[in-house]
């Protein structure tokens, strides 16, 4: 938990956008507790506003690992550390399973799909959502603030918030959830699809034998959540944290995400063979820049996952970004917030903001490898 504790109740919107030119009239020293202070509760205000319409904040805590003053114009990367609880008292309250049973009501009245294939598909969902239902989750994010101090005092009105999506500083309004109707409509489009994929899995393993093991996802969400930290200054990586019994990639400044996913991976039930094993090419490369990675391994060539959405992948699936060779490991995902821990940079049930998916894909393990 980080130093500073600020009461969760405390949540007003600032203004993120708008500029208003000042004299240069005060000279700032990066010592200065008093605007440290102020930029720590300009993020906590933001995330308790944020999360008021889906979440009890039971705790936030906030520190600052990057500080400066220059030209009057404050930058400082303010990083949080949160335990939030769904204010659903029960899976039927959550917007994306209301989609997805409205969905379902509409497709049996015209009997475009079978009763028994969307109650299959609801069912696996609900069993994976019941978990948060009344559970507080953590969450670690960073935040950079950049505004002008007048007179001593940070000035709301020129102040630009960002959100850090993993090595990416977006706005942070992508940090806020989706309204209520958008994930309704996620609910109701995502059941046709995962409908039709499981279909067409049903088609292919009546030709194709399955491998003899099953995938304890929350096994391998234990292992990836256990094996990492949160990491918020140079070098973004903190070994102590990580599996000894496992080569450790630091070269380039730290490559070892697939190395982990896939320990992850393993650790969930997965079998190593003569391809994909520890110090392979499918075990430690992401496959985003060379064949014969993890994902393509474990999509294309042993079809363990598949490609699915953000809102349909729980923990115990991984994130491949398509921007740059990095893959993460999904560790939870109420269809509100969605969080995922990696290596280099290390992150521990870091959110996974609502950003352009085509800047990411998304994959979860086939049912028919489920345990």
């Amino acid at each position: 938990m980080f130093g500073k504790k600020i009461a969760a109740s405390a949540i007003m919107l600032f203004a993120l956008t708008s500029a208003v030119a000042f004299a240069d009239d005060t000279t700032l020293k990066a010592s200065d507790a008093k605007v440290r202070e102020e930029a720590q509760k300009f993020v906590v205000d933001f995330v308790g506003q944020a999360y008021k319409p889906y979440y009890t904040l039971n705790t936030i805590d906030s520190d600052i690992s990057e500080y400066s003053v220059k030209d009057n114009v404050l930058t400082a990367r303010v990083n949080i550390s949160l335990s939030k609880t769904l204010k659903a008292k029960s899976v039927d309250e959550i917007p994306y399973v209301k989609g997805m049973k409205g969905q379902s009501a509409a497709l049996k009245q015209t009997n475009a799909i079978s009763a028994m294939e969307t109650e299959q598909v609801i069912s696996d969902r609900l069993k994976d959502l019941s978990e948060y239902i009344g559970t507080a989750t953590e969450q670690n994010d960073s935040f950079r603030l950049t505004a002008k101090v007048v007179n001593g005092v940070i000035d709301n009105q020129s102040a630009k918030l960002e959100f850090l999506n993993y090595m990416d500083w977006i706005p942070a309004a992508h940090f806020i959830p989706e309204t209520e109707e958008t994930m309704m409509k996620h609910g109701q489009k995502d059941l046709l699809e995962a409908v039709t994929t499981n279909r067409a899995y049903t088609v292919r393993s009546a030709v194709q034998p399955q491998a003899a093991f099953t995938y304890n996802r929350i096994a391998a969400r234990d292992y990836a959540n256990k094996y990492t930290s949160t990491v918020t200054g140079s070098p973004y990586y903190d070994t102590s944290k990580w599996n000894k019994n496992y080569k450790f990639h630091t070269e380039s400044g730290g490559v070892d995400c697939a190395n982990y996913v896939s320990q992850a991976m393993y650790a969930g039930g997965i079998p190593t063979d003569s391809t994909w094993k520890p110090e392979s090419i499918a075990w430690v490369n992401t496959g985003r820049n060379i064949s014969n990675g993890l994902e393509d391994y474990m999509v294309r060539t042993k079809k363990y996952f598949y490609k699915t959405t953000k809102a349909t992948t729980p923990a115990g699936g991984f994130i491949s970004a398509l921007d740059y060779s990095h893959v993460m490991f999904v560790v939870a995902n109420d269809t509100v917030t969605m969080q995922y821990s990696a290596h280099t940079n290390d992150k521990l049930k870091a959110s996974f903001a609502n950003f352009s998916d085509s800047k990411f894909e998304f994959f979860y393990i086939n049912s028919a490898y489920l345990q």
